[in-house]
């Protein structure tokens, strides 16, 4: 069902951005890998490597540091070169995570359709340190305010929006 689009899902932490994105995956035939493993390999573990024995380490550990990742992230993609969305984007239909104001200014242009997942009504925002980007930025909000069968359900929905836009 992918035509080739270009997603970037975001949205606070927890709130079901990497469900969509498998989702996408596995029913829509999208192309996706996790950004956070990704960013792990690529910008966060080689910047703070003595905190963590390995990658997967740091990796697993990453929900107690967002505002580390955050800003190794950020000072991943000011080095030459690709930054991490278009690298993604190489192998990949999907980026997952995107938290970074800058970064979204920068690479806005690399998506099609930018997907905010929202889950509000269970949990709070992460804090501000850690995400710059609002439901604003998204070109669709997607409710995941329910269980995984009405989520599936949306982004289904959602998809179908896309191919008839």
């Amino acid at each position: 069902m992918n035509r080739g689009l270009k997603l970037l899902i975001i949205g606070h932490g927890g709130h079901g951005k990497d469900v969509v994105a498998d989702i996408l995956r596995r029913v829509h035939g999208f192309k996706s890998i996790s950004s956070s493993e990704f960013a792990a390999q690529k910008a966060v573990f080689p910047l703070v490597s003595d905190l963590w024995p390995d990658w997967l380490a740091c990796f697993e550990d990453r929900r107690a540091h967002r505002a580390l990742w955050f800003h190794a992230i950020a000072a991943y993609n000011l080095r030459p070169g690709p930054g991490l969305a278009e690298q993604i984007l190489i192998d990949h239909d999907i980026y997952t995570g995107m938290r970074s104001r800058r970064e979204f200014e920068l690479s806005r242009g690399l998506f099609d359709r930018v997907i905010w997942v929202d889950r509000s009504e269970i949990l709070p925002p992460e804090p501000l340190g850690s995400m710059e980007l609002t439901a604003a930025d998204a070109d669709f909000v997607l409710d995941n305010n329910s269980d995984i069968y009405a989520l599936a359900d949306r982004v289904a929905w959602m998809i179908c929006q896309f191919a008839t836009e």
